[in-house]
């Protein structure tokens, strides 16, 4: 009787050990971004209702507010000093000659362990207005994927709070403004850090991932990364094992030699896409960058870059990369390392 009963507590001290792993696995996380609320929140934010969200106007704030909203819904705290959701900028919109007032939106998830230590994700919250003729450019890809893919990673961590497992490191869910006009609004973030950029660990920076390129008509399971081993092997050998435990996504490196050609707007050109998104503002402060993208298409800047056309099943797949890989990155023990 009494090693039935030893066996008996075994058994139950083994399920119940069991139970917890499985409960604080990062895929019970993961698995709660899925299409459909991507899917609903990019037929609000890419819709004619917000006129495009160019940065300054009407609609930028129709879209700062959403962002705020989804926030305050999750039980995610303003990322400013005083708690605020908002970082009030006026901007030199250099291409335009004019100066423009508006705001990037910061939320912040503190770390349990290294608080100190931060990881930026990012995407921009902006695109390029209204034509002309009154066509919408709604920017369901440019940047609409991003700033919903941000909204269910943050969303998954925060989910993983409540179930008692809050990342060792912080993180800031930064959406910028202005990165049409010239990567404005990330350039006054790293030019103003709210958190020090020396304890910036990494930036994974979204922008355009809910599309297929023309090259991969045929293989639709891909997505370009660029910056990852640039500066850190550490982070390229994270993203690389993550995507090999988790997703199986074939990542595709071509556009990480900035030279590469591309074919854009009717005529080839060198790509610098390094260059070409928000992450360069963190790169070019020696802060190790991966830039998510899934290259350009016909619809580019476009008033036909619309909700519809996007891949919801895929653009689930590459959030939860991101996902995974901004898991390794606040829960691993040590700091990525930058290369000599």
């Amino acid at each position: 009787m009494k090693h039935t009963l030893i066996l008996i507590g075994a058994i139950l001290f083994s399920c119940a050990s069991s139970q917890k792993s499985i409960e604080f696995t990062p895929t019970a996380f993961g698995n709660t971004i899925t299409s459909k609320e991507l899917k609903e929140h990019l037929y609000t934010y890419a819709s004619d209702d917000f006129m495009g969200r160019e940065t300054g106007t009407e609609g930028e704030t129709l879209a700062i507010n959403y962002l705020k909203g989804e926030y305050e819904a999750l039980g995610i705290k303003g990322g400013m000093p005083n708690g605020d959701y908002f970082m009030p900028m006026q901007l030199n919109a250099y291409r335009e000659s004019k100066t423009i007032d508006c705001n990037n939106v910061l939320a912040y998830i503190e770390g349990s362990e290294k608080p100190e230590e931060l990881l930026v994700i990012t995407a921009h919250l902006d695109h390029i207005g209204v034509e002309a003729d009154g066509q919408v450019n709604n920017g369901a890809d440019d940047d609409g994927s991003g700033s919903v893919a941000i909204l269910e990673i943050a969303e998954a961590f925060q989910e993983a709070i409540k179930q008692g497992h809050r990342p060792k490191r912080s993180i800031l869910f930064l959406h910028v403004t202005g990165e049409e006009k010239g990567l404005l609004g990330s350039k006054y973030y790293t030019d103003n850090p709210v958190y020090p950029l020396e304890n910036t660990v990494a930036n994974l920076n979204i922008d355009m991932i809910g599309r297929i390129d023309s090259l991969h008509e045929d293989n639709p399971n891909y997505m370009y990364l660029i910056g990852s081993d640039i500066l850190s092997q550490d982070l390229h050998d994270v993203s690389e094992a993550m995507n090999k435990k988790y997703v199986n996504l074939e990542l595709d490196y071509r556009y990480n030699d900035p030279t590469t050609e591309v074919f854009e707007r009717g005529r080839y050109r060198q790509n610098r896409y390094y260059y070409r998104s928000d992450h360069y503002n963190f790169a070019k402060n020696d802060i190790p960058v991966i830039f998510y993208f899934n290259g350009t298409h016909a619809d580019y800047h476009a008033p036909s870059d619309t909700v519809e056309k996007i891949e919801y099943d895929l653009l689930e797949k590459r959030t939860r990369l991101v996902f995974y890989t901004a898991w390794e990155i606040v829960n691993r023990e040590e700091r990525l390392s930058l290369k000599e």
